[in-house]
């Protein structure tokens, strides 16, 4: 009997090392955030007036302290008007919601572990930085609001506008973070990335702008993730 207690006692001093010392665990979490556009009818990177709510889903799998993989769903608006730039006179304008759907690399430039070597939870921030791939499917309306007069001085292509353009882009996620391990089952933190898309139909405009320049989009946010696997359980 007496063996069998120090067996299981050292049975479980054991697993609980193992525990403390894995650094492998999995997140899933939320983003609450903005979106915001740069294209044929933004004049600045961001155009503050054309900010638009956005959230999504995520998990998020730790490999080691430093790196790390996440799939996400994103979904926002976007949009953008002449209105707001030194073209207002060619009265072009456009909105789409959007759905993102990716996987990132991450490397958490800080990292460390979770649990000391007696497993007790450390806190602990790190930057971080991402890219990876992905596609976005958006549902574009180019608007020509001007007068009827202007046709011919802006309208290259009339076919663009007042058509619902229904697409799917491919896209490069790419953008920086910071992490806060607050506690043995919550991390909190800040997002912020690109999202170049290879094209210049986002906006559902692009013979009738400059077909040389694509477009682009925004994410950023606040992160609210909780470990399903805490002190390393698998």
């Amino acid at each position: 009997m007496k063996h069998f207690l120090c067996l299981i006692l050292l049975s479980a001093f054991s697993c609980t090392s193992v525990f403390a010392q894995s650094n492998r665990y999995l997140e899933a979490g939320f983003l609450f955030g903005l979106t915001n556009y740069s294209g044929d009818l933004a004049e600045s990177a961001v155009e503050l007036n054309e900010t638009k709510p956005g959230y999504g889903a995520y998990l998020r799998y730790h490999f080691n302290p430093h790196f790390s993989t996440k799939a996400h769903v994103y979904s926002g608006a976007i949009s953008g008007d002449d209105a707001n730039t030194s073209r207002a006179d060619r009265a072009f304008r456009f909105s789409t919601n959007l759905i993102e759907l990716g996987i990132v690399g991450e490397w958490n430039i800080l990292g460390q572990k979770r649990y000391s070597k007696t497993g007790i939870h450390q806190f602990f921030m790190t930057p971080y930085v991402f890219g990876g791939l992905g596609v976005t499917f958006a549902n574009a309306e180019a608007e020509f609001y001007t007068n009827p007069d202007n046709l011919n001085d802006y309208l290259k292509d009339p076919d663009e506008f007042n058509v619902t353009q229904r697409n799917r882009f491919l896209l490069a996620p790419v953008g920086v973070g910071l992490r806060a391990d607050i506690r043995d089952h919550l991390v909190i933190g800040v997002e912020g990335g690109l999202r170049p898309v290879f094209s210049d139909k986002l906006d559902g405009i692009e013979n009738n702008a400059n077909p040389e320049s694509g477009d682009w989009y925004y994410f950023a946010g606040v992160t609210i993730s909780f470990v399903m696997n805490r002190r390393g359980k698998r």
